[in-house]
This record gives C-alpha cells, structure tokens and sequence, in this order.
C-alpha cells in the first residue's frame, strides 16, 4: 500500500510540475517583446544647410538650399533613420557678385531646365542606414545610405558622414555627390547633346551636408 501512495505521489508531483513548465512557456510566448524606442533628433532649420557645387567648362558655380524640416533617429548613439524635407525655392548662389547676373543663374536653376522649383517646391532626403565605421579620430566615421528624391524621382545615395553628439544635440556633416541627370535634369549635358563647347555643365553635382539636430 505504502509503495502504491508513493507511485501516485509521483505521479501527480510530475503532472504540476509538467503543468508549470507548459504554464511558464506560454508566458514566455505570450508576453509582449519590449521594443526600445529610438530618440528623435528635430532638425534645427535655422542652423542647418546644404551646400551644393556645379561646374562647367573653366567655371563653377556654390549656393546653398536650406532645409523645411526634419528628424533624426538615434538609438544609444546609432542612427537608425531620418527624414528632410529640402526647400528648392530657398536655392542661393553664393560665388556670383553681381546681383543681376546672380539672379538671372538662380532663376535659371529653379526653372523647368533644372530643379523646376514652382513645380516641385519640395526635395526630400531619407536617410535608411547609418553603418558606424572603426575609423581614427578626425575621419569620417559613419557611412550614410540614403535616398534622394529630385523632382519625384527617387535615387539611392551614399556618402561618407562625421557624425558628433553634443549633450542633446547631434551635428552631421559629409560630402555626397549626385548625378542630376538621373533626375531628368539634361540641360547642357555632354552624355545628351553634343558640340556644346564651354557651355557644358557637368552631370555630377556636389553635395555638403551641415546639418544641426536637437533631442524632442
């Protein structure tokens, strides 16, 4: 009799601690994953810009556009996203002197022979992945893949970034470089017209990124 209470004991010792093990498994899998949210870094317009450089034959020309709005998304130091809203008719040219001539080249460059500003008012520039690199101090030490978007049109970009953190601010910079005519922007383009002489205007349009955020 001893030995029968004793196998049900057992028995019914194994039958909890099986309903607990079976219990706990699905807490486990029911429990919710806790999902670290990513700070968001706002843009600081009045700080921030982007600096672009055209050339041609013997000549080259630099303005600036400035930046609508924006975040940044940084995780324990990281970026891992972010979104700007470029504001083409904020276009400048900073190397010309003469005010008529400036503005005649501004003009030009918000006109359907390029970024067709009253159009398409708005560029947009995604950043998708920010890989941190194993650099010394005084290099770049991110690089950027991203998403440019001209005239509706969106094109990847890449470039290589200096990103440095200031208590709750956070400075990007970097130099990119885009080819306007994968945006529709052929104008004086060697690879679409030909004997253009020194009215040739390069394709390649480069980019200097100076952008300012702070913590929300």
């Amino acid at each position: 009799m001893k030995k029968t209470y004793f196998a049900v004991g057992i028995i019914a010792s194994a039958l909890i601690l099986s309903s607990f093990l079976n219990k706990t498994k699905e807490d486990i899998k029911n429990k919710p994953v806790e999902i670290q949210k990513a700070d968001t870094y706002v843009v600081d317009v009045d700080k921030s810009k982007i600096f672009w450089t055209g050339k041609g034959v013997g000549k080259q020309h630099t303005g600036f556009v400035t930046i609508q709005s924006g975040t940044v998304l940084i995780d324990t130091k990281t970026v891992t996203g972010g979104f700007m809203y470029i504001n083409m008719k904020s276009i400048t040219d900073t190397d010309i002197k003469d005010a008529g001539f400036n503005k005649n080249l501004v003009d030009h460059l918000k006109s359907p022979d390029f970024f067709f500003a009253a159009k398409f008012p708005t560029s947009t520039f995604k950043i998708i992945k920010a890989e941190r690199l194993d650099v010394p101090e005084g290099q770049p030490n991110y690089k950027v893949s991203g998403e440019l978007a001209i005239k509706g049109i969106k094109k990847p970009i890449d470039f290589m970034s200096t990103i440095k953190y200031v208590k709750k601010s956070i400075v990007i910079t970097g130099d990119a470089e885009f080819d306007r005519t994968a945006y529709e922007i052929k104008y004086n383009s060697g690879n679409f017209f030909q004997d253009l002489g020194d009215k040739l205007i390069e394709d390649k349009i480069q980019l200097r990124l100076d952008i300012h955020a702070d913590i929300k």
